[in-house]
């Protein structure tokens, strides 16, 4: 065979293959989610100033702790003996279950002092709020409040999917991907978007993992029912993520080892 003819027909069934894979390609508009969604349609200043204080909403779990000199009260609203209570609450666990939820109204409801409306006030000013109703009656105590629960979505680029409840207080962005398992290698790091409810209206930022000064940004930390999207690289979309790399390889070498070898036997 001439050697022309033999290099051209290696060349054509090379092109044919790469053909073939580049039409089972999928458009990255096929795969996006929220598509021309950019950062100019964000209220930056309003998401910075939520993230650094946290407003309590329904259907949130805090965790509400009364200290007092008296070992009695204080078992009587921690759930029984101090030592076992105190155990309990060193674990995010015992935090979640020894929590209350705030109501569709805006009330827990607290042994004693009965339903407090919380909703609408950061940590401290409510601690305050229950602290003081609680001193109506009872002598010398004071309470320790934290939010006890987070809900978050996980979506795109990360290897487990889905929605997540971890029994933690703070949750940042780094953690919260941890929990689903991490980036696949094909999510785009520097830009991951975080979906989040403020006031009743959806805000959207944009951040980038990769930045160096990623752990003073805005929007490290999380806030329960954030939605977290991870976007795709562009190699995702051209198929690379499950390209047949050792079948084309195997068929192209498979095939100069049949054409060596007809060749040979001329």
């Amino acid at each position: 065979m001439d050697k022309n003819i033999y290099l051209r027909n290696i060349l054509k069934i090379s092109l044919l293959l790469l053909i073939i894979s580049m039409v089972s390609c999928i458009p990255q508009k096929k795969l996006r989610y929220l598509q021309e969604l950019e950062e100019s349609q964000i209220d930056t200043t309003q998401t910075e100033q939520i993230n650094s204080t946290y407003i309590i909403k329904a259907k949130d779990e805090i965790y509400v702790k009364v200290n007092s000199v008296d070992p009695n009260t204080s078992s009587f609203f921690n759930g029984g003996d101090s030592r076992y209570a105190s155990n309990m609450y060193n674990s995010e666990l015992g935090l979640y279950l020894n929590s209350y939820t705030v109501s569709d109204s805006g009330y827990i409801q607290l042994p004693v002092a009965g339903k407090i409306n919380i909703v609408g006030l950061d940590l401290e000013d409510a601690r305050l709020k229950i602290e003081s109703v609680l001193q109506l009656y009872l002598n010398d105590v004071s309470v320790t409040l934290k939010l006890s629960g987070f809900r978050i979505t996980m979506l795109g680029e990360v290897k487990r999917p889905g929605r997540y409840a971890p029994y933690v207080s703070q949750l940042n962005i780094l953690e919260a991907l941890a929990v689903a398992g991490d980036m696949t290698s094909y999510g785009n790091r520097q830009r991951v978007m975080i979906i989040r409810e403020i006031d009743g209206k959806e805000h959207v930022h944009f951040i980038d993992l990769l930045d160096q000064n990623l752990i003073q940004t805005a929007n490290f930390n999380l806030l329960p029912n954030d939605i977290v999207y991870v976007e795709s690289l562009n190699a995702k979309t051209w198929g690379f993520e499950q390209f047949p790399y050792a079948l084309i390889l195997s068929s192209i070498t498979t095939f100069i080892v049949l054409m060596t070898f007809i060749n040979a036997m001329k």
